[in-house]
């Protein structure tokens, strides 16, 4: 087995941290926790197990994540909400000597200002974490949804 120099407490509080950014905002740092050449996508598992390279959303660099963030701030019009992430344990599916891969469940509930809440999405989070520039960031983050109705609010990241 490779050694690699992020630890699993480090990539877990990476994403700790990451799902905290997407509660709580702003938003406009969630390109931040990517290196500048991540990947981020929104998929299926149906399309997955599939193999269909058919993603929700894709975003292929950090300048890509920057678009989408300002696309949501100042283009795009719902009501206020808000969301609150529940996260599984991390589980290590691959080391290599310059990153880790782990799979994480998680849930993720919408709020709206009414008080009603609905379970917006489920699934699992497959991230590969590296460190550049001293930092631990995503190199991919794949979120594979347990199902394949997606509110038209996926315009968020999750």
């Amino acid at each position: 087995m490779s050694t690699c120099s992020i630890t699993e407490a480090e990539a877990r509080a990476l994403l700790r941290d990451y799902t905290y950014l997407l509660d709580l905002g702003p938003l406009s740092g969630w390109p931040d926790c990517f290196t500048e050449t991540g990947h981020y996508e929104i998929t299926t598992r149906q399309n997955r197990e599939r193999g269909y390279p058919l993603p929700i959303m894709l975003c292929d660099n950090r300048a890509m994540m920057f678009d989408r963030v300002e696309a949501t701030e100042k283009a795009n019009i719902y009501e206020p909400h808000y969301y609150l992430h529940i996260l599984s344990d991390s589980q290590t599916i691959a080391v290599s000597d310059d990153a880790i891969t782990t799979r994480t469940s998680f849930i993720c509930v919408r709020t709206m200002l009414d008080g009603s809440m609905l379970l917006f999405a489920a699934g699992q989070y497959l991230d590969e974490v590296m460190r550049e520039g001293g930092q631990c960031l995503f190199r991919s983050k794949t979120v594979v949804l347990d199902h394949s109705r997606v509110d038209t609010l996926i315009a968020i990241p999750l």
